[in-house]
């Protein structure tokens, strides 16, 4: 009977086996072998503590057996209870010290334990014990994987491969340390094998979507997302992945569906619910969007997802600067004071020499950020030692340009932020400049580390960190007034302006105004949606309805989707704007955004989060921007830039006078032809409008940064 227990066992008959298993047990309540296997059976059906009464009977029964002590360890382990595991798994090896399975299990113990090097250790043993034990290679590649080191686990796998060629684990997990090491067409490579080789391979149909995703092929992410629901209808990670891709093609109602349905199966999906913050907030929905960051930022221990939430408080009008800035504590609080920040840096401090910057940053490419720092780093003086640390996963020509005036490049997108860190140092950088903020993909616990002396963030989100390590924010008197720097974790760095302008482009020259040949003003605004805020849209109809013949252009890729610009044309209709004075527009090429400039006669600047670059675009081409600057720095972004230019009779107080000056500008058609023939000049002339005295005045400020690091030093 026991041996036809064992026959049932192995050919996949096991509720048959079991019943084999009870009766043997039934006549011989002392059968150790009988009452193992049926613990094993009760295991792998997810009664753990019936299968470890069973195995601890066994065992009873002969203890000597290291079989029986191997699963008890395993039972343990799915009862979460690993350092009981440990024991069973080291009493199995002293009764069989080469029995390689337990060699293996115990690496995977230690590994959960945290103590990494002796997992190591055990599965470098298990090898040594087995040389062709594939899955010892595998395990030890997840550890290495775990640990950062990414060759290293890139060569377990392929040792893995070379015992079996067809092995779908391996190449699934080789695809993994491909994507972190920025690899990403070898990555798709290794996922199309690993679904090649088993093809219900739901996992690696998901990791797939995720590299078309991210190479920018959302039509094929969204189908090799669906190939793996429909393998596993309730995989929450999945469901999460699909609804970014249907996000980055517009499809809003959808993607909020599949986050949904994550978060229905899995509720502590933080990445689900972020994202579907995401999505609400495209929609106009800033309420329930904030609500989404916020619980998603209390649910999960993820500095990324808490970030979200305090990018996504930008766009709430009910919040402070300093609830702003006190939620940036709250972030550093949670991931940044356990790190041990560098307390002396050996950097040569002498106040005149060459001077090692680097630049760390996700978005080394055409993006709306880059285009703010972009001519800084292309027109360093030679006084400047440039270094940039890119975390960018798709390069393109910007990132060639700017790569071909760094002195040092380094690809760090699959480094850990101690190994950036790490790398930083030994490259003895003297000031390092974040240039993301609490935007996606930062690098902010690198710089918790204070890898260098003297540390700075700007541009990208130029609101500051909350982090006790960085020195310093670029900014400008208007960004930053004094009554709110006391708010702010970082000291005030005077810039011309708090961006630059620079663009890699032939732009066209303006127009004549539209004004004159149409008959009647044209406003636009070509901001992304999740900046109109409702306020911002009651303002834009108000002007509307007090100028009978005035239109409105309103562009953004969002727009593209059919349920956003019903929602606008249903807006405006309830203010008795009719659909024909409204015209709505998706994406499109560089060289057609700036000539849709030549179609708008005055930029209306949405508020409460104000417009960057958008807001330097538009003054480019000729283009006054009419702006509501708030209480806080991201309400007055487009008013730090008129400032800068003298163009102060365009900023505004509250939305009243912003209504008021958006009339008064278009019932004055005399004056705006000639504003418009003398913007660009006006910006080209100025400290931040000339890529090269913007960068001359950043050395500057530089100088006078490390001069006070020489002077008061510890160390």
């Amino acid at each position: 009977m026991l041996n036809e227990a064992f026959a049932l066992y192995q050919k996949g008959s096991v509720a048959e086996s079991a019943a084999v298993c009870r009766r043997i047990i039934d006549s011989d309540p002392r059968n150790p072998e009988a009452l193992h296997l049926l613990g094993i059976i009760e295991a792998q059906a997810g009664n753990a503590p019936a299968a470890l009464n069973l195995i601890d009977r066994a065992i009873s029964l002969n203890p000597e057996n290291f079989r029986f002590h191997l699963n008890r360890s395993l039972v343990l382990q799915q009862l979460g209870r690993p350092d009981e595991a440990l024991l069973s798994c080291d009493t199995a090896l002293i009764l069989k010290p080469d029995y390689a399975r337990a060699m293996n299990s115990r690496g995977v113990i230690l590994q959960e334990l945290e103590r990494f090097d002796e997992a190591l250790d055990s599965f470098d043993r298990a090898v040594g014990i087995k040389p062709d034990y594939i899955e010892v290679f595998i395990n030890r590649g997840i550890l290495l994987y775990d640990r950062g080191l990414l060759i290293e686990a890139l060569s377990s796998y392929d040792k893995a491969l070379a015992i079996n060629p067809h092995c779908a684990e391996a190449y699934n997990n080789r695809g993994l340390a491909l994507q972190r090491l920025n690899r990403l067409s070898e990555a798709l490579s290794c996922f199309d094998c690993a679904i090649r080789f088993k093809p219900d391979y739901s996992e690696a149909l998901n990791n797939r979507g995720f590299i078309l995703y991210m190479l920018g092929r959302f039509s094929e992410a969204i189908a090799s997302y669906e190939s793996a629901l429909a393998l596993a209808p309730d995989f929450p990670d999945a469901l999460n992945n699909m609804g970014v891709s249907l996000h980055s093609v517009n499809r809003f109602e959808e993607a909020l569906a599949n986050y949904d349905r994550a978060l229905a199966i899995k509720p502590e999906s933080a990445e689900a619910l972020c994202n579907r913050g995401q999505v609400l907030l495209v929609q106009g929905e800033i309420t329930a969007a904030i609500d989404c960051f916020k619980r998603a930022a209390r649910m999960a221990n993820n500095p990324a997802v808490h970030s979200a939430y305090i990018f996504g408080l930008n766009f709430d009008p009910s919040v402070s600067a300093a609830t702003k800035q006190a939620e940036r504590r709250n972030w550093a609080a949670r991931y940044a004071e356990q790190l041990e920040p560098v307390k002396s840096h050996n950097n040569v401090p002498d106040p005149n020499r060459q001077l090692r910057v680097g630049y760390v940053s996700s978005y080394f490419r055409r993006h709306a950020a880059t285009y703010s720092f972009g001519g800084v780093i292309t027109n360093h003086s030679n006084g400047i030692y440039v270094a940039c640390y890119s975390d960018t996963r798709i390069n393109d020509d910007v990132t060639a340009r700017i790569r071909c005036r760094a002195d040092r490049w380094r690809d760090t997108a699959g480094l850990t932020d101690q190994q950036v860190a790490d790398l930083i140092r030994r490259d003895r950088i003297d000031i390092l400049i974040d240039l993301v903020g609490h935007m996606a993909d930062n690098r902010l616990l690198v710089f918790a580390r204070k890898p260098a002396p003297v540390q700075a963030t700007g541009w990208g989100e130029p609101t500051g960190t909350g982090l006790p390590a960085m020195d310093y924010l670029l900014a400008d008197k208007m960004l930053v007034p004094e009554c709110e720097r006391s708010l702010l974790a970082e000291r005030i760095v005077h810039l011309p302006n708090f961006i630059g302008y620079w663009t890699p482009d032939q732009i066209p020259l303006p127009a004549p105004l539209p004004a004159i040949k149409n008959g009647y003003v044209t406003f636009g605004c070509f901001n992304r949606l999740e900046k109109l805020s409702p306020a911002a849209v009651t303002s834009w109809a108000a002007v509307l309805t007090k100028s009978s013949n005035a239109r409105l252009i309103l562009k953004d890729k969002a727009l593209e989707n059919a349920a956003q610009r019903d929602r606008f044309r249903r807006i405006f209709a309830g203010y008795g704007v009719s659909a024909d004075r409204i015209t709505l527009l998706g994406e499109s090429d560089i060289a057609s955004y700036f000539t849709m400039y030549n179609e708008v006669d005055i930029a209306l600047d949405p508020f409460p989060h104000s417009g960057g670059m958008t807001t330097l675009d538009a003054l480019w081409m000729g283009v006054p921007v009419v702006t509501c600057a708030g209480q806080t720095i991201s309400s007055r972004l487009a008013a730090a830039s008129l400032v800068s230019l003298g163009l102060h009779d365009f900023i505004c107080p509250d939305p009243d006078q912003y209504v008021d000056t958006a009339l008064a500008v278009a019932n004055d058609l005399g004056k705006l032809p000639d504003l418009r023939s003398r913007l660009r000049g006006l910006m080209a002339a100025s400290d931040f409008g000339d890529p090269v005295r913007y960068s001359r005045a950043l050395e500057n400020a530089y100088r006078e940064m490390w001069r006070h690091w020489c002077a008061t030093r510890t160390m």
